[in-house]
């Protein structure tokens, strides 16, 4: 009867994930108008070579006969390199500063399995065995112990919770569309709910959790329905991508007190016939996160948020028989807002000098990931490798 009981509470919720955390919280601390963390994952393996072209270097048209794409249609970065052509809504960012492209992102004795390598993504752990939690869990506990009775950490999805938000103490809900955390209308089940809602003292253990997850379940509720109250003209098109990113904008133009969310975007895991699919990938990508950057600039927000956006790897550097591209090793990394003036960054791929047919690695993703916990968060690394410099 627990688990239905439990079920009753909200709607929309991943409840396994959001009862161990709510059981924790206390009275809310507020944390509004700290600044914020948007992880994109890019699912699948992003082929970076037709994402930031090298349209300069030779062999990048010898090893892609049919998928290499026209310089004439890149969108600039520099006299060496360009956006793919459905990017187009991420080139006046990169103009503006507010986009920063670290290139050769990566780790070292890369693992081409989806598996293995988003577990290291998620952990930021490559030479080890895994402890069950991720980078973004661990900076959830420090929030959550600084700040008790915030949400730390949200994923905004129908997917199964990620690897990379599961904390020591705290495990984030998954949300997938603005009816999440809205109360459910049972008929006839109001007085169980206000049993539910009853005293915790002298109750049975598991009554006892159960009472105190609910009173702080409806506690979250209200508050994420108060963000989501104010009214918001901003336009974003009809995209899945689009509509998780909405919503998160629109919970940090509210007030809720989340510092971290995560998204994904699906279906990179190009083998074949990859020309048509990952331009749509690539567009749907570009408009979801220029709709989301101008609503944040218009809300004010803009200067708190940093959204990273990265994949498990980047594809070979030659196509295959199929017209698609295989399992690679390092690929570019996005970055927009947060402490950097924008830019390309990083060393750029060398085509003639592949490893194994891979582009190298040549910055550490655990840097990165450094310069976000401790730069931007202003939270304790969870690992030893020195910041990236982002200049500024």
């Amino acid at each position: 009867m627990l688990l239905t009981r439990r079920r009753l509470l909200v709607d929309g919720v991943r409840i396994t994930a959001l009862v161990p955390g709510l059981a924790l919280l206390g009275p809310r601390a507020g944390i509004a108008g700290e600044r914020v963390l948007v992880v994109v994952q890019l699912t699948g393996g992003n082929d970076g070579l037709n994402t930031v072209v090298p349209f300069q270097q030779d062999a990048y048209y010898r090893l892609r006969p049919t998928l290499a794409q026209k310089r004439s249609n890149l969108h600039a970065l520099d006299g060496d390199h360009g956006l793919h052509p459905s990017l187009r809504e991420l080139a006046p960012l990169f103009g503006e500063g507010r986009l920063t492209v670290v290139q050769g992102v990566g780790y070292p004795h890369p693992d081409r399995s989806h598996f293995r390598s988003l577990e290291i993504w998620h952990t930021g752990d490559p030479e080890g065995i895994h402890t069950g939690m991720g980078w973004l869990g661990r900076m959830a506990d420090q929030i959550a112990a600084a700040a008790p009775g915030a949400m730390p950490a949200v994923h905004v999805g129908d997917e199964d919770l990620p690897l990379a938000l599961l904390g020591r103490s705290m495990s984030a809900p998954s949300l997938s569309d603005e009816r999440s955390l809205r109360l459910s209308s049972v008929p006839g089940l109001e007085s169980e709910r206000l049993n539910l809602l009853g005293e915790s003292a002298g109750a049975p253990g598991d009554l006892a959790f159960l009472r105190a997850a609910a009173r702080n379940a409806y506690e979250v509720s209200t508050r994420m329905e108060r963000a989501l109250e104010r009214e918001r003209s901003a336009f974003y098109p009809d995209l899945g991508l689009a509509r998780k990113l909405r919503l998160i904008a629109k919970l940090i133009a509210g007030g809720f007190d989340t510092r971290i969310f995560l998204v994904t975007l699906g279906g990179f895991d190009t083998h074949a016939r990859q020309a048509a699919l990952h331009a749509a990938l690539l567009e749907e990508l570009a408009r979801s996160i220029g709709a989301f950057e101008r609503d944040l600039s218009s809300c004010g927000a803009g200067e708190r948020v940093l959204t990273l956006v990265f994949s498990e790897f980047g594809r070979r550097a030659e196509e295959n028989a199929s017209r698609g591209t295989d399992h690679g090793a390092a690929a570019p990394v996005l970055v927009l807002g947060g402490p950097g003036k924008g830019g390309l960054l990083g060393s750029a791929p060398d085509l003639a000098r592949l490893s194994e047919g891979d582009v190298g690695y040549t910055t550490d993703f655990r840097a990165l990931y450094t310069a976000i916990e401790r730069n931007w968060m202003g939270l304790d690394p969870s690992c030893a490798i020195p910041a990236f410099e982002f200049g500024g």
